[in-house]
């Protein structure tokens, strides 16, 4: 998206050429803006669906609490989810989850606490009861939305720089 401004060697013209100048930027921000906007938009629906496409949808908690905004004193966008077992999800845990690690695990490690194929019980508070497990494989929902984002960024931008 490119602007042509051409001016005389008058101040009339060189003032209206930095009005259009400034006019161009603010159009171009505001642009900006709307990009980051739509991509949090869609960020937070290739979240929801990826949860859902990898069977992750127990209660419903994950993905209900998938949100995003666009902070404009940041000028960054921002998807995150405030469930408190979202980073087991994501990351995997126990003798399973280190056999199906996630993609990109540093500053991860799997607790396997030397429980071998026998596991370990825990008491779940929602439920009320005892369960068994050797852990999770991961599925890293927010690794892949954000894989799949970098994807659709550029036509996206294409897509809103024309309007």
């Amino acid at each position: 998206m490119s602007k042509k401004i051409t001016l005389k060697l008058d101040s009339k013209s060189i003032k209206e050429a930095i009005k259009q100048v400034n006019d161009y930027k603010k159009s171009f921000n505001r642009k900006v803006e709307n990009l980051v906007e739509t991509l949090v938009d869609e960020g937070i629906e290739i979240a929801k669906m990826q949860i859902r496409e990898m069977g992750v949808s127990y209660t419903g908690e994950l993905e209900e609490s998938i949100t995003g905004y666009f902070s404009p004193s940041l000028g960054v966008g921002i998807i995150k989810t405030d469930c408190p077992y979202a980073i087991f999800v994501e990351f995997g845990t126990g003798i399973v989850g280190k056999g199906s690690p996630h993609p990109a695990p540093e500053g991860w490690r799997y607790d396997v606490n030397a429980h071998g194929e026998r596991g370990w019980v825990y008491f779940n508070e929602r439920d009320g009861k005892w369960h068994w497990t050797k852990g999770i494989k991961s599925r890293p929902f927010m690794y892949n939305t954000a894989k799949e984002l970098t994807k659709i960024a550029g036509d996206t931008a294409k897509v809103v720089f024309r309007k």
